[in-house]
């Protein structure tokens, strides 16, 4: 019963953004309203904006516990033996892959911390065009 309701309130959810909303957003009243609004990615990407290397170094740290139990917990969780499978897998793969994975998060957050400034400068009510690049000092 819970499979079915969770499926009708998908496709209720689904009819409203495909076929609702662009309705209502043709209306002359609510036209300005929409053309206001942010989309939902646009929401997301300005409230996570200087927090992405903190979310994914976070991932890395979930992931890494994860790899770590998957030969205890896998098992368990879907009655059937993965080791056919993970046994496919090279012993050094997981480990390199998370240094790795952690090496990415540190260049990214070194890259984040001190970003170049960048001056534009409007000509004549032309496009902005770069006049400098100014690189902060290195740390």
């Amino acid at each position: 019963m819970l499979w079915i309701a969770l499926i009708v309130l998908i496709g209720l959810l689904l009819v409203y953004l495909f076929i609702v909303r662009p309705w209502l957003k043709t209306v002359p009243a609510l036209a300005p309203a929409f053309a206001a609004e942010a989309s939902f990615f646009e929401k997301t990407q300005a409230r996570i904006t200087g927090w992405k290397t903190k979310i994914f170094a976070r991932l890395t740290a979930i992931l890494g516990v994860l790899v770590g139990l998957y030969d205890q917990v896998l098992p368990y969780i879907t009655g059937q033996d993965w080791t056919p499978l993970t046994a496919e897998l090279p012993a050094w793969s997981l480990p390199v892959g998370m240094v790795l994975a952690a090496l990415i998060v540190d260049w990214l957050r070194k890259a984040t911390a001190n970003p170049p400034m960048i001056v534009t400068q409007k000509v004549d009510g032309g496009p902005p065009q770069v006049v400098e690049v100014i690189q902060p000092p290195k740390v």
